[in-house]
């Protein structure tokens, strides 16, 4: 789930049938379990990773099982989510699937194929904007909790601006923004390296999941464009506006001082699951 990216494609399988294809409108967060899972969820934990997709309905769905000459030479060796003999996998709830594979499938839906591809032309969503709305129902989701008393509450959520003990915590041991080197702490913000959204309850209260960034620098590393390596070495996006960080005085390989070795788990999620590598 952590793997899936803006723009990625993903075809839904249910009832031995794919009904709608789908694009990943923005990555994974680490949500609480829906209710409408109901009982059939009490085995599972009460948060799991939520991946927000638009979906498209097929007009006619597909049944795999009858095109298995197609699809079978194309399945991959592990984790495949269709068994070769054309029965789904229970045991793979998302599944990469290899070019070949998808092209088959694109080949067996053949005109519903424009369809849906009319529609996986049409502009994303702005991913700000899907943040502040899946970071807001998870803020909501915090605030109902009845395992969490009052105090517990308002900690997480202070922390989702940067605020609170989150801050307190941060403030212990960053001193500035590494790449602008500012210093003055009404200029900066606190922000998670993992991502508040995809935090669990401690990591986003732990200092060491924080930097103090300038704005602008918060922006480019909150949005993927910008990352670290454990020694310090800025890290950029091959797609960023370089005339922008040129303005920005943002080099390639610019060294800021390595970590702690408590940050370096969170940096390493960034640079996998948050950087535009």
């Amino acid at each position: 789930m952590k793997r899936v990216r803006p723009g990625d494609i993903v075809f839904t399988y249910a009832g031995a049938e794919i009904r709608a294809v789908g694009r990943c409108s923005a990555p994974a967060i680490l949500a609480p379990k829906p209710g409408e899972f109901g009982a059939s969820g009490d085995s599972w934990g009460d948060e799991g990773w939520k991946v927000p997709v638009e979906f498209k309905t097929l007009r006619t769905p597909l049944r795999p099982k009858d095109h298995m000459d197609v699809i079978e030479p194309s399945l991959p060796v592990k984790y495949s989510p269709i068994q070769p003999n054309g029965d789904g996998n229970q045991g793979a709830y998302l599944a990469a699937l290899p070019a070949e594979m998808a092209e088959a499938v694109i080949g067996l839906l053949g005109d519903s194929w424009d369809e849906i591809e009319a529609f996986l032309s049409t502009e994303l969503i702005d991913q700000i904007d899907m943040f502040e709305e899946s970071e807001a129902e998870i803020e909501q989701a915090v605030r109902n909790r009845t395992d969490l008393d009052e105090t517990e509450k308002l900690r997480l959520v202070n922390s989702r601006r940067g605020q609170g003990i989150y801050r307190q915590n941060l403030e212990g041991f960053e001193k500035c923004c590494r790449i602008t080197g500012v210093s003055n702490l009404l200029h900066l913000r606190a922000s998670h390296i993992k991502p508040w959204r995809a935090s669990t309850n401690f990591e986003k209260l732990d200092g060491n999941n924080g930097l103090l960034l300038s704005p602008h620098i918060d922006h480019l590393f909150d949005q993927g464009f910008i990352s670290f390596t454990d020694t310090g070495k800025v890290l950029i996006c091959p797609s960023a506006d370089f005339e922008t960080l040129n303005i920005w005085g943002i080099e390639r390989d610019a060294q800021c001082g390595a970590f702690r070795p408590e940050q370096l788990p969170y940096l390493e999620f960034h640079r996998e699951f948050i950087f535009r590598f």
